[in-house]
């Protein structure tokens, strides 16, 4: 995952969050929430080792799952100002999209495979039934046998289910004019979220395709369109919307196990998002820190193989009932410290160069479907 540069750059949210986004100029703070974000959810799993005895299951544990949420507003914000900058056809969109989430998350989601089937206690919860890898590879939303959940082999693979459908509505409704495309989209996907709470279906695409968790990436959008027209609030004013929204999210923890989750925290994202965005770019202090772009752009990386680097954090540290407060302090910074270095070096190593290649085969493929599609002008002379 890359900045939002002018030129041949990559920004997504994929992860989650978040393909080549086109725009005028680099939103350091879009990196800086990227990076936030996928913390969050790092924070969130590493907490998930601790027995009961350790840690209590209280909102502080579960706050972490937040990061989710953010990632969608993201992925909803990214897409809305990127098609409002470069005008992209549906079908090249679309495949920008698959080529930019698609490779890392077919390693990863394999790399689980291999281990399950090589230290089959490694991950307890994997199931490689070959059908249900096949649908996972894919990202068509299952049935999960061992965790039951909506969820593909490489669990936190969840969220992309959702990012997919999206990137694909999304593409469709790009052949919409321009000045329909926001009513259009936010239309659909209302439409889409009402349907699902009527009929509330059992099939695991369908539940996916008309859930809940749409509305965020319509939530996004508006704050896309809002961006993109300029009405933002003053700086201070949008460090105190950040401020508000952090606070706010706190209690409504309580429901992050209730089908209304999104309602619950989706505002909470929007605003966060909304405020920071506000507040980078009324201020003349650059939000242009190498690190935290950096991490921003590996944040994709990070969410797809933190759960390995966590689980090999546990098996050489395994949180025992006798940990203090301290030692529990100490794992969860190293189980950060830990997904974040492999997080940059996979970006580095793995994701950078599988996207680059994909990256020119898309180019290729387009360039001789276009000339194939030419027609020679005959002359008049």
């Amino acid at each position: 995952m890359s900045d939002l540069s002018v030129s041949n750059s990559t920004a997504e949210i994929v992860a989650p969050s978040i393909g080549p986004q086109e725009t005028k100029q680099k939103i350091y703070s879009i990196q800086h929430l990227r990076w936030f974000a996928a913390t969050l959810v790092v924070m969130r799993h590493t907490l998930g080792h601790f027995p009961d005895e350790v840690i209590s299951r209280n909102y502080l544990t579960r706050s972490g799952e937040f990061g989710v949420d953010i990632f969608f507003v993201i992925s909803g914000f990214i897409l809305w100002y990127i098609s409002a900058q470069s005008r992209p056809r549906p079908f090249p969109f679309l495949l920008n999209r698959i080529t930019r989430i698609y490779p890392p998350y077919w390693f990863f989601t394999l790399a689980m495979v291999a281990t399950a089937i090589v230290l089959p206690k490694a991950f307890r919860f994997a199931y490689v039934k070959p059908l249900f890898v096949a649908k996972s590879l894919l990202l068509f939303p299952a049935w999960h046998p061992i965790l039951h959940n909506i969820n593909p082999v490489l669990p936190i693979g969840w969220t992309l289910q959702y990012e997919v459908f999206f990137y694909l509505l999304f593409a469709v409704l790009l052949l919409l004019p321009p000045s329909k495309r926001l009513l259009g989209n936010l239309s659909a996907l209302i439409v889409l979220v009402v349907l699902g709470r009527l009929v509330h279906f059992n099939s695991p695409p369908l539940h996916v395709y008309t859930d809940l968790p749409l509305l965020e990436f319509g939530a996004g959008m508006v704050i896309g369109a809002l961006y993109e027209k300029r009405r933002l609030v003053p700086p201070f004013v949008g460090i105190g919307m950040a401020i508000v929204a952090l606070v706010w999210m706190y209690p409504m923890t309580r429901f992050v196990d209730s089908v209304y989750r999104p309602l619950a925290w989706g505002p909470q994202a929007a605003l966060l998002v909304y405020g920071i965005l506000s507040a980078e770019y009324g201020t003349r202090v650059t939000w242009n820190l190498r690190l935290l772009e950096l991490l921003g752009d590996a944040s994709y990386s990070l969410y797809l193989c933190h759960l390995f680097a966590l689980g090999a954090l546990r098996m050489v540290w395994k949180p025992f009932p006798e940990f203090g407060t301290t030692a529990c302090v100490l794992y969860v910074l190293t189980g950060i410290l830990l997904a974040t270095v492999m997080g940059l070096l996979s970006h580095i190593y793995l994701e950078k160069p599988m996207v680059k290649v994909m990256r020119r085969f898309v180019e290729r493929f387009l360039a001789k479907k276009k000339s194939t599609t030419a027609f020679p002008v005959e002359s008049r002379a």
